[in-house]
């Protein structure tokens, strides 16, 4: 088959060229062919797209070696055959020189196909050597703009042979230097066995990316990552690019340190954080305060993720699913109680945010659970506490009108029973008189209860604060709790706190008469002990010496041994969660080591419980107030009294009572009233009696208007002093209201007993 070729003949003659075309075809060439015969048409046939140039070395006007100029002139790649009769050696050498691929003589043209062969090999190298060479130039070019280090290298000796221009920039050597190292010059974690070993696994996969070391010129190493190519040509090569990962490494300690940190705090906080991947429905992480809190293991939400709402409180349930389906639209918060594997009811307040995209689409759920049981349950004690400290505020305000309603009730047997001798009247009369007194201790008590407020430290006798929660157990406790005391005569007093005392004692019977629903028996006993060393060897800190001790015992259902030891953990309570806080003993305990005591209890299941609380004992004590009898009180000798009373019923048996025994009295029912009445008879006034919770009396400012009026009037007050005791007010003495008679007149008479003899009246 014929090889197609487009011919250019420049010949001024046409048999020449057309002897030329029968050669072509001869030599196995099929040519279309063009003739032209003068410089212009020669220049205009000249285009791309042409396989040959055959020319006549000699024409009229024009030569080949001008043609072959013009050739070079236009840059066209085209084969170049001189065609002669005359043409010599020497110029078919210089045009050879010039860019000619050949020269024919015309007498030889049996050569033509030889050479037009031979013309159109060594063209199609010399192209494909260019084009390579330009690609190799661009490559270069390409390699050296990289920002990455390009090394090759000789496997056998990992020599450099080759290195980019950034690789020369990065690292600071020259490329003399630099082609005069070896990868175990640059690389110090590079050896033998490790080269040998990764040019195995690099031969076997061609490729391979492996970590090392690159050390610049000022001798600083920084760590880098290979990717290498296995590159077999004339010779196997091995050519590498080179990163500085130093950066990236840093980040990534960075980053695991990070995680570590994350890791150890998510797995050391009470709280339970996670975190969910709602696309898929499956928990990424949940730390191990799931298995603290909900008493479940972590594996098993791992495995179904919805396990946990099945132990949210069923009252609750409805309300968190729909709080979850609304959790894609925004920030998720709700608090509900859930029934934790133990079957302990704790109180959670759930927190989640979801993560999104850059589209907008939740990817992550982030949320943080935290068990808020113990804050719930302080919340509720706060509650209480304010609800106490209200009933407090309404008895106090009570009080003072029950008082006002008890005294004339104490006083009007004293003033009947001087007018009557009948026995029956007699009786009544002492009946009255003992409800009376026991109504008032009763506010008396609650008042002190409600107040809940600690006075300073002073000698206080544990008998009398026996008696007292006896008597408030016997008339609050159900009739089925006998209440009954034994306190020895010689009991010390110790140095304390008495509401908190009484606060303490409270507390104890209370947890007592809970331990007796079927009723039974209560005893609050007191006594001396005087500890040793062996005795004290469970409470470290306690010294040897004489104790006070206060038991309350009680015939109820005991303790049981497996929670004995955690009766005192705040919160921590046997009773129904509407009966007991928790709060009860772990109070009375911090009282009592507050005072420097302590507390043992012993019990027994069924067969009831003792509590006794241990306090330092004072050796000198103060008088007790028990078994000396009350002085007599003396009838007055018409001294004049103030009386400041605003109940009109009490200002009355008030004051029939006191000029019943002798005394003269006027009657204010306002502040204002009784300065003024002082002011009519300043110097036949010997005392003043007042109530001083009046609303316009406010203690001390009526004590300084008295005193401004009269200097050194006496002041007898009666009810409990706002601000502080009576002798900080400015009052001479300070009696309960309501006070029975006999105490009020003994008052009376210790005050006036120290006054001058009574002035005359006068106006």
């Amino acid at each position: 088959m014929s090889t197609p070729l487009r011919v250019l003949i420049v010949d001024d003659s046409p048999a020449d060229a057309e002897l030329l075309v029968r050669e072509l075809k001869r030599a196995g060439y099929e040519p279309h062919w063009q003739c032209v015969q003068d410089e212009k048409a020669y220049a205009e046939a000249l285009v791309p797209g042409l396989d040959l140039i055959l020319c006549d070395y000699h024409m009229p006007g024009f030569n080949g070696i001008a043609a072959l100029e013009i050739l070079k002139s236009l840059a066209l790649d085209i084969p170049f055959i001189l065609i002669s009769g005359v043409m010599g050696e020497e110029a078919a050498v210089a045009a050879m020189k010039r860019g000619a691929a050949d020269y024919l003589m015309k007498d030889r043209l049996a050569r033509l196909g030889v050479a037009v062969e031979h013309a159109l090999s060594e063209f199609a190298l010399s192209r494909q050597r260019r084009a390579t060479e330009k690609e190799l130039l661009l490559f270069r070019a390409l390699i050296d703009r990289s920002k990455d280090t390009f090394e090759i290298l000789d496997p056998a000796t990992g020599r450099y042979l080759d290195v980019n221009g950034k690789g020369l920039s990065d690292w600071g050597y020259s490329r003399a230097t630099y082609l005069g190292l070896t990868i175990f010059d640059l690389d110090p974690s590079m050896t033998w066995t490790l080269w040998d070993d990764w040019l195995v696994a690099l031969q076997g996969a061609s490729t391979a990316t492996m970590e090392g070391l690159h050390r610049r010129r000022d001798d600083t190493v920084v760590a880098v990552e290979y990717d290498a190519a296995w590159v077999v040509l004339e010779r196997t090569y091995v050519v590498t690019v080179v990163r500085d990962v130093s950066v990236r490494k840093r980040d990534e300690q960075r980053l695991r340190q990070s995680e570590a940190r994350f890791r150890d705090l998510a797995e050391t906080i009470t709280e339970v954080f996670w975190i969910s991947d709602p696309p898929k429905s499956r928990i990424l992480y949940v730390s191990p305060g799931y298995a603290r809190v909900w008493g479940r293991t972590c594996e098993s939400l791992y495995d179904e993720p919805d396990s946990w709402i099945e132990a949210v409180h069923p009252e609750d349930l409805e309300r968190v699913r729909q709080s979850l389906d609304r959790l894609a639209s925004g920030e998720y918060c709700e608090e509900y109680r859930i029934l934790a594997a133990d079957g302990a009811e704790r109180w959670i307040r759930d927190r989640a945010f979801p993560v999104r995209s850059s589209g907008g689409v939740v990817e992550r759920i982030v949320g943080v659970a935290e068990d808020i049981t113990d804050a719930k349950r302080l919340q509720e004690q706060f509650l209480r506490a304010q609800r106490m400290e209200a009933l407090g505020t309404l008895a106090g305000g009570v009080a003072h009108d029950l008082n006002n309603i008890l005294a004339p009730i104490l006083i009007a047997p004293t003033l009947i029973r001087e007018s009557t001798t009948d026995a029956h009247a007699l009786e009544l009369l002492t009946m009255i008189e003992q409800s009376a007194q026991r109504g008032s201790t009763i506010v008396r008590q609650l008042l002190t209860f409600s107040r809940g407020a600690v006075g300073k430290r002073v000698p206080v006798h544990v008998n009398t604060i026996i008696d007292d929660m006896a008597a408030i157990m016997r008339e609050t406790f159900p009739k089925n709790v006998v209440v009954e005391t034994f306190c020895s005569a010689d009991v010390k007093p110790v140095l304390g706190d008495p509401t908190q005392l009484h606060q303490v004692v409270m507390n104890l019977c209370v947890n007592a008469r809970d331990a007796m629903p079927q009723g039974g028996r209560l005893w609050l006993c007191a006594s001396n002990e005087d500890l040793t060393e062996a005795d004290l060897e469970r409470h470290p800190g306690a010294k040897p010496g004489l104790f006070t001790c206060l038991a309350v015992t009680d015939t109820g259902q005991g303790i049981p041994f497996d929670v004995i030891g955690r009766i005192f953990d705040p919160f921590f309570t046997t009773k129904a969660p509407t009966r007991g806080t928790g709060l009860g003993l772990s109070t009375a305990l911090g009282i009592v080591r507050s005072h420097g005591g302590f507390i043992d209890v012993t019990s027994m299941p069924n067969l009831g419980t003792t509590f006794t609380v241990h306090l330092r004992s004072l050796r000198e004590p103060g008088p007790s107030g028990r078994g000396q009898p009350p002085p007599t009180s003396k009838r007055g000798r018409g001294e004049l009294i103030l009386l400041v009373e605003t109940d009109p019923t009490l200002r009355a048996a008030t004051r029939l009572m006191l000029e019943r025994s002798g005394y003269r009295v006027l009657g204010a029912s306002t502040f204002p009233e009784a300065l003024d009445l002082l002011h009519q008879y300043t110097e036949a006034v010997q005392l003043v009696i007042a109530d001083v919770r009046t609303p316009d009396a406010a203690g001390p400012r009526f004590v300084d208007a008295l005193t401004a009026a009269k200097p050194g009037v006496k002041i007898l007050a009666l009810g409990d002093v706002p601000g502080g005791s009576s002798q900080r007010g400015g009052f001479e003495a300070n009696l309960p209201k309501p006070c029975d008679p006999a105490t009020l007149l003994r008052a009376v008479n210790a005050q006036l007993e120290v006054t001058a003899a009574a002035r005359p009246f006068s106006r």
